[in-house]
């Protein structure tokens, strides 16, 4: 057996970097705190929020301006066209903004309030105001528009304009979409794909719709549990519902927040005539660590100083993960070809999620650790150590729910002979998935090159009774 020991200074980084991952692990806070704010309005119109995509198609015309009691004589308002908005509030919840238009006829001066934000009225010649000002388009009257308006009088000189009595008014934003809908608005953010969250609705209205927005959390006990915490955003429909047949208050606008475990799984919700069932799957116990099996047809090539083999083989592949906190994880991969040569690849890395973006659908982790490589020929077996280092981009739910693209590698360029290459596209869900792997290596031995290359595709899936810690 050889071991090539040139590269235990990285195998030393490594293992300094996991001890000290693994050792603050063993407090560590296995939920960050998810902030709900209690006046939804005011985040919605944050420019500290990130824009999201449209869940749906709504447009400008599916919303209306109302009077909330007597309108202001001579006062026009609507929704500006075109400038409908969609942002991430909470990190779960993807909701509308737009701007709104407010033109009022002969007036001294004005004030317009919305969201905790006033902003005066600009008053041009033939007093004349005008004021543009962004609003959250929540529903009801727990968002109102607050107008404050002081007339202009004919005749009257400057100084006595003070004494002109103000006029008040409210307005309220509601949805009244322009076309009915054959099926419930019901839109489920991609948190909640991995938990199999589905909804069953009976006797909807045409002016409500729902978001709704999962997030994992996890609790030690005995044994590790787990629960989903769900964000339902229920717009036009007042601020209380029945949950579980019991009358239950929005904690914010229209925002209900449920705590779910694994049994019953499932939870009746209802406002008016429209029941809401939501269906979802988290497990019993919790397990930090798991594991997946993989196993396909390579097109296999190994070349020494003396020889060369070309085949097809099959290659079983070994998957495994450990939860360190939601954005660290331990990973281990590992290959073998079911040949006479018997290459193994194995591989342990510390994956570090670098970047969440896109609306949260596409992550990028950076991947830190060592991999071995051992190969027969000549009649000796070798082992070999190596550090390169990767990444991969995640992208959430691409061609349907609960199904992640995944496109990475790991990169050692060509350095003295000795070169390291393996790179993935892997498409599936949590139960099944498809992987087209490459995997090159060179490495000089006592002057003697050794080189490998192969490529395949693989099918994956979880052992589940393997889950472990």
């Amino acid at each position: 057996m050889l071991i090539r020991t040139k590269q235990m200074s990285a195998v030393s980084v490594f293992l300094v970097t996991f001890g000290l991952a693994f050792l603050t692990s063993g407090d560590r806070a296995l939920a960050y705190v998810l902030s709900i704010p209690p006046q939804l309005s005011m985040e919605v119109l944050s420019e500290s929020v990130p824009t999201a995509f449209a869940p749906t198609d709504f447009e400008v015309g599916d919303f209306r301006i109302e009077w909330i009691g007597e309108p202001i004589p001579g006062v026009t308002a609507r929704i500006e066209e075109r400038s409908l908005e969609w942002v991430r509030v909470s990190e779960l919840l993807v909701l509308p903004r737009a701007r709104i238009l407010f033109e009022i006829d002969r007036i001294e001066g004005g004030r317009i309030t919305s969201a905790g934000f006033s902003q005066a009225v600009s008053v041009q010649g033939g007093h004349q105001g005008r004021a543009e000002i962004p609003v959250a388009l929540i529903s009801g009257d727990q968002n109102p528009i607050e107008l404050r308006i002081r007339p202009f009088r004919e005749g009257v000189r400057a100084p006595d304009r003070g004494v002109t009595k103000d006029i008040q008014g409210k307005l309220r934003v509601v949805f009244r979409p322009r076309s009915e809908s054959k099926t419930a608005r019901v839109y489920l953010d991609t948190s909640c794909s991995r938990y199999g969250l589905k909804t069953e609705s009976i006797g909807f209205k045409a002016d409500e719709w729902v978001y709704i927005g999962c997030r994992m959390v996890h609790t030690e006990s005995i044994y590790r549990t787990s629960s989903l915490e769900v964000m339902v955003y229920w717009d036009n429909v007042g601020q209380s519902i029945l949950v579980g047949g019991i009358e239950t208050p929005s904690s914010s606008m229209s925002l209900w927040p449920l705590r779910l475990y694994a049994d019953p799984g499932t939870i009746l919700l209802r406002a008016g005539s429209h029941e809401m069932r939501l269906r979802y799957s988290v497990p019993r116990q919790l397990h930090h660590g798991a594991v997946s099996l993989g196993i396909g047809p390579y097109a296999f090539n190994f070349r020494d100083e003396s020889h060369e083999v070309s085949n097809t083989t099959l290659m079983p592949t070994l998957y495994s993960s450990y939860f360190i906190t939601e954005s660290m994880r331990l990973v281990a991969f590992g290959a073998v070809t079911a040949n006479a040569q018997l290459i193994s690849d194995f591989g342990i890395y510390l994956s570090s999620e670098y970047i969440r973006t896109l609306d949260r659908r596409v992550a990028v982790n950076l991947m830190l650790g060592v991999h071995s490589i051992a190969f027969r020929t000549g009649g000796q077996y070798y082992f070999l150590l190596g550090a390169p280092q990767g990444a991969e981009v995640v992208v959430y739910d691409f061609l349907g729910r609960a199904r992640n693209l995944t496109l990475g590698g790991f990169i050692y360029p060509s350095i003295q002979g000795k070169a390291y290459y393996n790179t993935w596209i892997r498409w599936g869900s949590g139960a099944l998935f498809g992987e087209i792997n490459y995997i090159a290596w060179e490495e000089k031995l006592d002057s003697e090159q050794y080189s490998s290359r192969s490529m395949g595709v693989t099918l994956g899936f979880p052992l589940r009774f393997l889950g472990f810690l």
